[in-house]
């Protein structure tokens, strides 16, 4: 793969293509140094694809740019709650059985929903994003509502994430009515 300086509408193709030919997020930073060019060219660059209706999500390994199997996910919605050192155990709990953890979410009293990307889908996932978080120092969401979140999990199959429910719920993680 040559290196050299894309402009612009050349570049978000090129960008296009690259993400098109992963299986696996592509780091914005990768991105930057193969087209010689900063992150934040990079950053603007995503967010115009995304304007222009390109579906490609920001995660904490990277974008990824969906495609249509990924429209027949099975997808729903728990509720967790565990002490932030038990974080790392809850998202192999689910992995482990065939089900992707898509994000995050807490109720703020103030901003209502947020959310973040989480992707993860294996462990090497699981350890980047745990690693990313150790790195920065940063605050994992659930301690701002005392351990309660909410994560979308996906799956090829519902019997998957109600296998994965049934994990959480063995250990306590899950919250239900």
């Amino acid at each position: 793969m040559s290196t050299m300086r894309k402009k612009g509408e050349e570049r978000r193709q090129w960008i296009l293509k690259k993400l098109q030919q992963q299986q696996l997020a592509v780091k914005g930073a990768d991105l930057a140094e193969q087209a010689q060019v900063s992150r934040q060219v990079i950053v603007n660059d995503i967010n115009l694809l995304k304007v222009a209706g390109h579906p490609i999500m920001a995660t904490s390994q990277g974008y990824i740019l969906f495609s249509e199997t990924s429209e027949n996910l099975v997808r729903e919605r728990v509720v967790c709650n565990h002490l932030p050192e038990n974080t790392m155990d809850e998202l192999n709990t689910i992995i482990d059985c065939g089900v992707s953890v898509e994000d995050v979410t807490v109720e703020h009293p103030v901003y209502g929903e947020i959310s973040a990307r989480v992707m993860v889908s294996n462990r090497n996932e699981i350890n980047d994003f745990m690693d990313k978080l150790n790195e920065n120092k940063a605050t994992l969401l659930l301690q701002m509502t005392d351990g309660t979140h909410l994560h979308w999990l996906a799956s090829d199959s519902q019997q998957k994430i109600d296998a994965a429910k049934e994990a959480l719920r063995r250990k306590g993680y899950l919250i239900e009515n």
